[in-house]
């Protein structure tokens, strides 16, 4: 069994590009600017994500910043960053003979990116520019986000048929603000449960 924070992190990486895909074929408005792939990563890594290049110092000192985005198949590999984290956990037993528990985890989901003058790799600049990129972006990375979580608000089936960490709800919850304006971040804190249900002793 992996843990918590690594299930919800493989969650929402392998299913974000599939995600996007999704409501644009429902109807749902992205514009092509923010159709975009975003680091995703637990709290605890060391790593610095996807910027091998110019890798940070790992832990939590993630670029987020670039100066251009390249787009392939429609969807850009972005700086954009989720980080996800496990806040405490419950458990109770809901029978006489205390022969099951039902686990609770509560989790956040931190979303950052920053307002700066991106260019697309042919050095055109991304609209819509001025004060209101990161903004949108950050707009749009949460809606991704809620779609994504609440279509599998029963469980991941990663495989047919079977439950993915035998975790049967996934409940989207509350969202705050977290933005740093001398620093042009915009962020977004939303709130994650997971639960598994009937564990037996």
């Amino acid at each position: 069994m992996t843990d918590e924070v690594t299930f919800l992190v493989n969650l929402i990486e392998e299913n974000w590009d599939s995600a996007i895909t999704t409501m644009l074929a429902n109807g749902h408005t992205i514009p092509a600017e923010h159709r975009v792939h975003p680091q995703i990563m637990d709290i605890r890594s060391m790593a610095s994500t996807r910027n091998t290049t110019k890798p940070g110092r790992g832990g939590n000192r993630v670029r987020i910043s670039q100066a251009s985005e390249t787009t392939v198949d429609g969807i850009t590999n972005s700086m954009d960053l989720i980080v996800v984290m496990e806040n405490g956990q419950t458990i109770d037993y809901p029978t006489r003979d205390w022969s099951v528990r039902n686990e609770t985890y509560d989790m956040s989901v931190s979303i950052r990116t920053k307002q700066d003058d991106r260019r697309k790799n042919d050095s055109v600049r991304i609209t819509p520019s001025g004060d209101t990129f990161g903004r949108d972006r950050i707009e749009n990375l949460y809606k991704i986000l809620r779609f994504l979580l609440e279509q599998r608000r029963r469980g991941w089936l990663r495989t047919v048929g079977t439950l993915e960490e035998n975790i049967s709800h996934i409940v989207f919850g509350n969202r705050t603000e977290s933005n740093d304006k001398r620093a042009r971040i915009f962020g977004y804190k939303v709130g994650v449960t997971l639960k598994r249900h009937a564990v037996s002793l």
